[in-house]
């Protein structure tokens, strides 16, 4: 009878320490992926506060449209929704310019600052393009705003 009875505890236990390796991958695993949720992708405070200092003309904003097609469009789309084909293979979406909550939150100062040092698989572009070219840019992106909400 007593060996029955540890052959039973034996089983429990054994039983309970599978169960608690478990739980505790479980509850790892629960940890990696809430480390794998986007931060939100804040510009600092002196970034914010930066003026564009390239005016809006329709030079600057067609030089920004050549940009934008070559650089911006394969993941933030042809109207800056953040719908390009190349956003079907990134896990983090590109920003939709046109949502108006989104871009509502973002000085230009902010805007810059984001494509100039990049993260995840948003490249930083301040090697790649000129400080004029960045700035053409947000005036850009505001347009594409603008003209979704027409």
């Amino acid at each position: 009878m007593i060996g029955r009875n540890m052959g039973t505890s034996l089983r429990m236990i054994r039983t309970f320490a599978m169960l608690a390796v478990f739980a505790g991958l479980a509850l790892a695993a629960g940890r990696v992926a809430a480390d794998d949720a986007p931060k939100p992708w804040v510009a600092p405070d002196d970034a914010k506060k930066v003026k564009n200092p390239i005016p809006a003309t329709p030079e600057n904003l067609a030089a920004a449209e050549t940009l934008f097609v070559d650089n911006c469009q394969l993941c933030h789309g042809e109207k800056g929704m953040g719908d390009g084909p190349g956003a079907k293979t990134i896990k983090v979406k590109p920003a939709n310019f046109t949502d108006k909550a989104l871009m509502s939150q973002e000085t230009d100062g902010s805007l810059f600052w984001k494509m100039s040092t990049g993260r995840g698989p948003m490249p930083p572009w301040k090697d790649d393009l000129t400080e004029k070219e960045r700035w053409q840019l947000v005036n850009y992106i505001r347009k594409l705003g603008k003209d979704a909400a027409k």
